[in-house]
């Protein structure tokens, strides 16, 4: 594990209790903060991943590398150039798979951050429709009272100006 694995699973981590404590206190702001962080934390982590993969990567060629120079020690060029081969094979394997696998996490990540957003913004437009819904029933059913209000409220932006 590296710094980047590290600090990206505590940044998805912190992102998961600020998106629970604004659903909670239902703030908006921190819940989309909240989800934002768990992407960013999923991004980060995948990239220490990678970078771990890469260096045990760099690890086995070190050590086919000696292996190699054992050997051309022996004269075995052959071996050599089969082995050379075979280690290229594998390391081009094991890095692509890991860019597969990254690609994969990063777009579940933003997939899931994108479907988090539009849920809380479905939410945002209900809870507007319902207010929105309620002040009409309000003023229907008192309409002097309204009528008082927006008085009182034209009378003090005026008063502003």
């Amino acid at each position: 594990m590296n710094k980047d694995n590290i600090e990206g699973g505590l940044r998805k981590t912190a992102g998961q209790v600020e998106e629970f404590a604004g659903r909670a206190t239902k703030n908006k702001q921190v819940t989309g903060e909240g989800i934002y962080d768990q992407a960013v934390g999923s991004a980060q982590s995948a990239y220490g991943q990678a970078k771990d993969t890469l260096a045990s990567g760099a690890s086995a060629v070190q050590k086919a590398a000696g292996n190699a120079m054992n050997e051309i020690a022996s004269g075995d060029l052959d071996s050599l150039r089969a082995d050379v081969t075979k280690l290229a094979q594998t390391v081009s394997q094991l890095v692509q798979n890991q860019a597969n696998s990254t690609r994969n996490q990063i777009t579940n990540a933003v997939g899931a951050a994108g479907d988090n957003l539009s849920q809380t913004a479905a939410m945002a437009q209900d809870r507007f429709m319902s207010m929105e819904a309620e002040m009409e029933s309000q003023i229907k059913q008192n309409p002097l009272a309204a009528v008082g209000v927006a008085f009182g409220i034209g009378l003090l932006i005026g008063k502003m100006t």
